[in-house]
C-alpha cells in the first residue's frame, strides 16, 4: 500500500505542476502578465531616458572638445601680441633715413609674416577709434573733452584683438566726454567768487 500512496502522491504533484506556469497557479497568470508588462514599460522608459542622456553627454562633450581646440592657442597668441606690439612701435618710430635699408625691410617682412600667421589662426584686430565705447571691447584709461560725440573713442593706445568670437585683449583707449560746456570754461577766480557767494 505504501507504493500505491507514493504513486498517488507523485501523480498529484505532476498534475499540480501541469496546472502551474512558472511556479504560479494558472489563475494568477493574468496578474503576473500585467505586472511584467508594467515592469517592461518602466524599464523601456528608463532605457530611453538613459540613451537620451548619453546622446546629450556625447554632444556636449564634442562641443567642449571643439571649443577647447579652437581656443587652446589663445594664451600663446596673447603672448605673441606683445611681440607684435613691439614690432609696431619700432616700425612706427623708425627714422626716415634708415627706412630703405635691408634690415628694416627684413623687420617689415617678419612683422607681415607674424601678422599673417596670427590672422590664419582666427585673430582679428578690433576697430576702436571713432566707434562708441564698448566696455566688452575697450578699456578706457582717460575720459577727456573733445569735439567728438560723448562716449566715442578718440584715441587708441594699444590695439585690441578678438580670437574667433572671443575678445582676448581689449583695446586701451581714450573716450570723449563731448565738447566743453560754458560752465566748464569759467575762469578760476570767478569760480572762487561763486563758491563764496
Amino acid at each position: 500500500m505504501d507504493d500505491n500512496v507514493k504513486r498517488a502522491e507523485e501523480l498529484l504533484e505532476e498534475r499540480m505542476r501541469s496546472q502551474r506556469t512558472n511556479g504560479h497557479p494558472a489563475e494568477e497568470q493574468p496578474e503576473r502578465e500585467a505586472e511584467a508588462h508594467a515592469d517592461t514599460t518602466a524599464l523601456t522608459r528608463d532605457l530611453q531616458r538613459l540613451a537620451a542622456d548619453f546622446a546629450n553627454y556625447r554632444k556636449r562633450n564634442e562641443a567642449e572638445r571643439t571649443d577647447f581646440a579652437k581656443y587652446a592657442k589663445a594664451e600663446l597668441i596673447r603672448k605673441l601680441l606683445e611681440v607684435l606690439d613691439g614690432y609696431d612701435r619700432a616700425l612706427e618710430t623708425m627714422p626716415e633715413e634708415v627706412k630703405g635699408q635691408a634690415w628694416v625691410e627684413g623687420m617689415w617682412l617678419v612683422e607681415r609674416k607674424l601678422r599673417g600667421l596670427l590672422d590664419a589662426e582666427g585673430l582679428q584686430t578690433l576697430e576702436a577709434v571713432g566707434r562708441p565705447f564698448d566696455p566688452y571691447q575697450h578699456e578706457a584709461v582717460a575720459h577727456v573733452e573733445s569735439d567728438a560725440p560723448e562716449g566715442s573713442v578718440i584715441s587708441e593706445y594699444q590695439k585690441g584683438y578678438r580670437l574667433h568670437d572671443r575678445i582676448i585683449r581689449p583695446a586701451v583707449v581714450t573716450v570723449s566726454k563731448g565738447p566743453p560746456t560754458a560752465d566748464d570754461e569759467v575762469a578760476p577766480g570767478a569760480e572762487r567768487e561763486r563758491d563764496q557767494g
